[in-house]
């Protein structure tokens, strides 16, 4: 029978133990014990230790039970110090008993570290749950190792049957080209698209897809996709992506042409030698596919003039589709522009952007100095290169398409203000055309007159002859900070003012144009007297804005950005004021 061999036959390897050893005798008394073990009481000389019992320097409650029942022991729990300990307990043959300790209290430390990360990880995965924005996370096998409720809502997907899933298994359609997610996993690269889809409840969405590749240091772990929902506008977006043109409705119902337009250059109304080298420009620029710029104030009829050239040109068979850059977000009007593609990765459908729906034909875009000059840049590559790439797609489609595009301030300014790229206005102002504001050409008021005239009596089914002379010196005096269209405007609120009488006279013509100076001067001695109660106080208070706005325009020489930061509103407010107010831009 083989015998346990003592303590002493095994202290020859203590040295070389990588556990603390303790040799003590059967009641606890401590031998020796080597470097490790006096390492655990590095507070204590050893000869302290010698001869004393193990328990007095030692805290556990089972190595006493060990010694008063010299019973063998495994994991027994110590303390010494600060340090965690493991040991075994095992009673010779000799009447030794023998202390083999593990230091744990690294491993605490990780265990707690661990159970800490553990809790972290639970409040980020209830953060994220809790959050609008939809995201999913894959390891590089593909594997869905997060997916969020948001997400689940607008996929209509239960988040806890995708996550532990592979990607492919879920998303059967999906594939590394058009799908987001698994393109930055194949790319390494930082993605956004943006989609248009419906649910399967058939509730709308639109909605940024930002992807990109996670890294732990240098080595690539998976990727990454948050998913944006942006139907808070979803009205807007319903709207503006089925429109093919956009464009105020005109007064009179004039017929469509099967090319989206309603002008040729016969509908222009005009006598002033200032129009007639405008539009004699026009005409010789229609004969060719080149791209043009028009510019001009608001209301001086740049529109009509672009459907003319279009309705001109060559490709007057060919479609003509208008947008205004003005008046929708640039996020959207980029995927109007130029289309998106379905993706997997969240349901959307495919749809051509206006360069598509236009090829062969005419694109205008109006306002072009509202567009972003991000978004200006890659207007200037499909110009360029004559290529079109769908929002989620990696494929270039081949356009031909002639952009004219309007402004209403000229291209100096516009570059100067930074609202055109100088580049962009290269590629479009091959031709540049101004179109005069109406009070540079004072002949063509009349004309103007009278076909305003004819138009809305026609409508309102009256009878009008015409003016009186002295009606006919106010419109001539006035200097029409909104044009052509402001002066319809003025001939339409007289007309719809007249009951029994044929002949238009100053009564019914606006009081603002009646006492309209060209040349505003704010704040004179006049001005400046104590207010009275001939007006209410709504007009008195738009007319003390007015004089603020002249006054800031003035001391900023009409510089509109930096007026509206001197009365602290938004450059698009300002604007509208003007507008409101019938403000003249002079220089």
């Amino acid at each position: 029978m083989n015998k346990t061999p003592s303590a002493i036959q095994l202290t020859d390897f203590w040295s070389s133990a990588f556990e603390g050893i303790i040799l003590t005798d059967e009641t606890g008394r401590i031998l020796s014990l080597n470097r490790i073990a006096r390492g655990f009481f590095s507070e204590t000389a050893t000869d302290d230790l010698i001869g004393s019992s193990v328990t007095d320097f030692i805290f556990s409650s089972d190595l006493e039970k060990c010694f008063i029942n010299k019973q063998n022991m495994r994991n027994v729990s110590l303390s010494i110090g600060t340090n965690q300990l493991l040991a075994n307990v095992r009673f010779m043959d000799d009447d030794s008993t023998l202390l083999v300790m593990k230091n744990v209290t690294q491993l605490h430390q990780l265990t707690f570290q661990l159970n800490q990360l553990k809790k972290q990880f639970r409040l980020f995965d209830t953060i994220l749950d809790h959050i609008d924005e939809g995201i999913c996370v894959i390891d590089n096998e593909k594997k869905v190792v997060f997916y969020n409720r948001k997400l689940g809502e607008l996929e209509t997907l239960e988040p806890n049957s995708v996550r532990g899933q592979y990607y492919l298994d879920v998303f059967k359609e999906a594939d590394e080209h058009s799908d987001p997610l698994l393109n930055s996993l194949l790319t390494e690269r930082m993605l956004t698209n943006r989609e248009t889809f419906f649910s399967n409840q058939g509730k709308e969405y639109s909605v940024v897809i930002k992807s990109k590749p996670i890294h732990l240091g240098k080595e690539k772990i998976g990727a990454l996709a948050i998913v944006r929902d942006l139907s808070e506008i979803k009205k807007l977006t319903s709207t503006i992506q089925n429109l093919q043109v956009t464009e105020k409705k005109p007064s009179v119902p004039q017929k469509k042409k099967q090319n989206n337009t309603r002008f040729t250059f016969k509908d222009i109304i005009f006598g002033s030698s200032h129009m007639r080298q405008t539009i004699n420009k026009a005409i010789r620029a229609s004969r060719s596919s080149s791209n043009i710029l028009v510019y001009g104030e608001t209301g001086t009829g740049k529109e009509l003039i672009v459907q003319s050239i279009h309705n001109e040109s060559p490709r007057k068979n060919a479609p003509f589709f208008a947008h205004n850059c003005a008046a929708i977000p640039e996020n959207l009007l980029e995927s109007i522009l130029f289309g998106t593609v379905s993706g997997t990765f969240t349901g959307a459908v495919d749809r051509p952007g206006l360069f598509e729906q236009a090829n062969g034909g005419t694109i205008l875009l109006d306002e072009i100095n509202s567009m972003g000059i991000s978004l200006q840049a890659k207007l200037l590559r499909a110009i360029q290169e004559k290529k079109i790439m769908r929002l989620g797609s990696t494929k270039e489609k081949s356009v031909d398409v002639r952009v004219i595009a309007t402004m209403n301030e000229t291209p100096e300014e516009a570059i100067k203000n930074k609202h055109l790229r100088e580049d962009l206005f290269y590629r479009l102002g091959v031709v540049t055309i101004h179109v005069p504001p109406l009070r540079k050409r004072k002949e063509d008021i009349s004309l103007l007159t009278e076909h305003f005239i004819r138009k809305h009596a026609r409508l309102l089914d009256i009878e009008v002859e015409g003016l009186t002379e002295e009606a006919k010196d106010v419109l001539l005096g006035f200097h029409y900070p909104g044009n052509v269209r402001q002066l319809e405007h003025i001939i339409e609120g007289a007309l719809n003012l007249m009951i029994d009488e044929s002949i238009v006279t100053t009564e019914y013509l606006p009081a603002a144009i009646k006492f309209d100076t060209p040349e505003e001067t704010p704040f004179s001695a006049a001005e400046e007297m104590e207010p009275t109660f001939s007006d209410t106080l709504p007009a008195q208070v738009e007319k003390l804005e007015r004089k603020l706005i002249i006054k800031a325009l003035q001391e900023t020489d009409y510089h509109i950005t930096n007026a509206a930061e001197k009365l602290g509103i938004s450059r698009q407010n300002l604007n509208y004021k003007i507008k409101k107010l019938s403000i003249p831009i002079h220089k």
